[in-house]
This record gives C-alpha cells, sequence and structure tokens, in this order.
C-alpha cells in the first residue's frame, strides 16, 4: 500500500487524477475518521492507496506520493509504476503483475479433485486432463508415470482440500491444534 496525498487541483491540470476514470476498478473505503482507502482490482489484480490526506471523491485531484527512506521502497515504486499504467491504459499492466507459476498445477489438481468428485476413473481423469490420445497411448505403459501423475495430483488436491489451501496464503500454513477434552478446533 502506497501513502498517498490527494490535493486540490486546477480544472484542466494534465497530471489530475481522476477516479471516476478508473470507476469499474474503484472501491474506496473511508474510515471512521475520515481517511480514505482506494482499492482497484479486476478481480485478479488489485492495487491500494492510502489516502493519507485529501479526498478522492470530490473530483479530480493531484496525486502526491510519500516514498521515503530505503526500507520497502522497492515495493512503493512497484505499485506507483503499476498506478501509472493502471491509468494510462484503463487496465492493469500485464507485464507488472507477473503470474503465479504454480497456477497450472492447481487448475490441474482442482479439475482432477472436481473428477473424483463427479466418479471418474482416474484414467478417465487423465483423459480429460491429457487428452484420449496420451492415455490410450501411456496409460498401459511400462513406467505408469501417467497413473502415478494423476494420483499425484488427487492426493496433493485432497490436501488443498483439507486445508492444505492456506500453504498459499501469504504467510504460510495456519497452524491448527485440536483440543482433546472439548473437541474445540482452534487456529492462531
Amino acid at each position: 500500500m502506497l501513502a498517498t496525498e490527494a490535493l486540490p487541483v486546477a480544472a484542466g491540470d494534465p497530471d489530475a487524477f481522476d477516479i471516476r476514470r478508473l470507476a469499474p476498478l474503484a472501491t474506496v473505503l473511508r474510515s471512521s475518521d475520515g481517511r480514505e482507502f482506494l482499492l482497484f482490482s479486476d478481480g485478479c489484480h488489485h492495487l491500494q492507496l492510502d489516502i493519507v490526506d485529501g479526498s478522492l471523491l470530490a473530483g479530480p485531484v493531484r496525486l502526491r506520493y510519500a516514498l521515503s527512506g530505503l526500507r520497502h521502497i522497492e515495493a512503493k515504486t512497484l505499485t506507483l509504476r503499476r498506478l501509472v499504467l493502471l491509468y494510462r491504459l484503463g487496465r492493469f499492466p500485464r507485464g507488472l503483475f507477473p503470474s503465479e507459476p504454480r497456477v497450472h498445477r492447481w487448475v490441474l489438481m482442482l479439475r482432477a479433485y472436481e473428477g473424483r468428485m463427479a466418479g471418474a476413473s482416474d484414467r478417465d481423469i487423465a483423459a480429460v486432463l491429457f487428452g484420449r490420445n496420451v492415455v490410450r497411448d501411456d496409460w498401459c505403459g511400462g513406467t505408469g508415470y501417467l497413473r502415478l501423475r494423476v494420483q499425484r495430483l488427487l492426493r496433493r488436491a485432497d490436501g488443498l482440500v483439507t486445508g492444505g489451501y492456506r500453504d498459499l496464503l501469504p504467510g504460510g500454513a495456519v497452524k491448527k491444534e485440536r483440543k482433546r477434552a472439548t473437541g474445540l478446533f482452534v487456529t492462531g
């Protein structure tokens, strides 16, 4: 999150920022003390600004950013670069939002899990995920790699569904404890 001031601007200022230009992507939250927090999101990507002074809601403003010190400066400047391109393009810049390298594997795991929940056999799951020709040629092959791959996907999907999804969140897994006497499930 980037600390930002929203300053009054003269009409026609070429550096004016008008939130209405990005209205479909923008959400403004106003705290009880009047401070605003701006979130841009398209469902996959997001960008946040902490408006420490002024308001975005009164019309076009000039934004002034708090970039000081060396700690976390890369994250702050990346946020600023993303904001500039978002405003220019009207969409999130793909090059500044790298994709998660594990997404393809997660999708395979969840598709395999859905297939099993629908009653499909491991072979049927493999045919949907990797193609009928691959399954026809390799399912009964000497190494069994395709069968093992589907089994690994299903094991890992089971792990995600039974709480392993927490490992995907920033900060890692939420530690779990079970209290035997009460049967109470505690997270923390």
